[in-house]
């Protein structure tokens, strides 16, 4: 079972003059931790600035969670999440199993919860947050950024774009450097085109 946090949102109300709006979104167990998580983020620009200090000068409201909620409304694109489930389990069982965990026998997936789009890590089972706002998530990815470029390629699928492959670098799909043996790559694009993720490659 994946570990389930909660999102928070740290404002600074009054503190930033030119940025009177300015936030962050911490995951964490609880407002605490996610309070003195921005803390430590804070802290590297103001060294002088003491948590207790830091403790008046911000805000927490918790926004969201990496579990669903009772009755939250579903996902419109719940099917895409489930195609691309899909091919991350076809990538997990063959090859070097990338996106799959044989210690915990657990495969990378995408879900959505509270509004939000998250993606289970493999190995640690730590949900990540797949928002654009939220760039440092790739820190806390179990894998490289060739595999980090295709979970955010399967993002932009999932929110709506119908030509995601290799938005973000590296090839997507198509990468010639994952190490897989041909047969296998070519059973992943297949199926790939098959589910409707992935254009067919033109032969000039």
């Amino acid at each position: 079972m994946s570990e389930a946090l909660n999102l928070y949102e740290i404002s600074y109300p009054g503190y930033f003059d030119d940025y009177p709006d300015y936030s962050v979104l911490k995951k964490a167990k609880s407002a605490g931790a996610a309070k003195y998580g921005a803390y430590l983020s804070f802290s590297d620009a103001d060294p002088d600035m003491t948590f207790f200090d830091y403790m008046k000068i911000v805000k927490v409201r918790k926004i969201g969670s990496s579990v669903p909620m009772q009755n939250e409304k579903p996902f419109p694109g719940q099917n895409r999440i489930d195609i691309v489930n899909q091919l991350i389990r076809e990538i997990g069982r063959r090859g070097r199993h990338f996106l799959y965990s044989e210690k915990h026998d657990r495969y990378a997936s995408f879900h959505w919860a509270g509004g939000r789009l998250w993606l289970t890590d493999d190995y640690t089972g730590s949900p990540l947050l797949m928002d654009e706002s939220k760039p440092d998530e790739h820190y806390h990815f179990s894998h490289g950024g060739t595999l980090w470029g295709l979970a955010c390629d399967f993002r932009d699928y999932i929110n709506g774009d119908d030509d995601a492959n290799h938005n973000n670098g590296y090839g997507g799909l198509y990468c010639p450097h994952w190490g897989y043996p041909k047969e296998d790559m070519q059973a992943i694009q297949g199926k790939a085109i098959e589910l409707g993720y992935l254009k067919p490659r033109v032969e000039a």
